[in-house]
């Protein structure tokens, strides 16, 4: 068997707030609590999940994640909905491109409430 990703820790400063926030914008099922104490929130991906931690200071991590093309055009829609600044290029969130520079089908980056980076591609 190959090793895979269980899950990725990211720190937050409201983790049921910032689960929410990246299930709503991904479009996947409302965020679990998780850990002994439920303090923590699991956004469920497949056989992997985003579980979001406590924390007072919150260094911005980056986590990419890989959709089909329908589900990249409804994130889109829903960052846009929202009022989620996004681009193409991560340096410049707000230019609200998708198309991929590096060669891919389709590519958009955004923050989160805590800083960190996400980015959506379109998978082949």
């Amino acid at each position: 068997m190959h090793p895979t990703i269980d899950h990725v820790a990211l720190p937050a400063r409201d983790p049921e707030a910032s689960a929410r926030h990246l299930a709503g914008l991904l479009g996947v099922e409302d965020p679990a609590p998780d850990g002994p104490d439920g303090d923590m929130f699991s956004v469920a991906l497949g056989g992997s999940s985003v579980l979001f931690v406590q924390a007072q200071e919150v260094p911005g991590h980056h986590l990419a994640f890989r959709v089909g093309e329908t589900d990249f055009r409804a994130v889109v829609e829903r960052l846009a909905r929202s009022g989620v600044e996004f681009g193409n290029d991560p340096e410049e969130l707000g230019n609200g491109e998708t198309s991929d520079p590096l060669g891919g089908h389709g590519r958009v980056y955004f923050a989160s409430p805590d800083g960190h980076l996400f980015e959506v591609t379109i998978g082949t």
